[in-house]
């Protein structure tokens, strides 16, 4: 096999959104994300708007996964929509409520709306939590990922479809 092949049965890959590993990957790997343009900011090596902005990009990429848009997530019937971003966005509801009330134009009858601002309502927390632990006297690497991964978790159970 080729690293073509590879590449083209990677990119073929549909992940299930009602898998509990995937959707937690989603959200773990986003927070780590987000860890480490922190980092840049901190080292001074990328601007604190730049970073925002992808943090920003990176809500909508998250958004379209959750809701099925991106061909390389299989959506939830009945679940990727309307109800997983109201799910999502009941994890933080303050942070949540912020990021609507900003918004000149709210449509909370828009799924996509919804989910965008649920997703940003995490990248936003991750945001927080990070400067929140890292103040700690005994804050480490690893403590500061523990954290991020404990958040990521609790949203990646608020997007994963009830047991039937």
């Amino acid at each position: 096999m080729s690293l073509t092949d590879i590449e083209r049965d990677r990119s073929e890959t549909v992940h299930d959104l009602c898998d509990p590993a995937v959707v937690r990957e989603l959200f773990s790997m986003a927070g780590t994300e987000i860890l480490f343009r922190v980092v840049q900011v901190a080292r001074q090596v990328m601007k604190a708007d730049k970073a925002r902005d992808m943090d920003d990009a990176l809500a909508r990429h998250l958004a379209r996964a959750l809701m099925g848009e991106n061909p390389q997530f299989r959506s939830v019937p009945g679940w990727s929509g309307m109800p997983c971003a109201l799910s999502i966005a009941a994890v933080e509801p303050e942070m949540f409520a912020r990021i609507k009330d900003a918004e000149e134009h709210a449509d909370l009858s828009n799924p996509r709306f919804v989910m965008v601002a649920a997703t940003s309502a995490f990248t936003r927390k991750v945001c927080e939590l990070i400067s929140t632990e890292v103040q700690k006297p005994t804050a480490t690497q690893q403590s500061v990922q523990a954290a991020i991964d404990d958040l990521a978790g609790r949203f990646a159970l608020a997007a994963l479809p009830a047991k039937a």
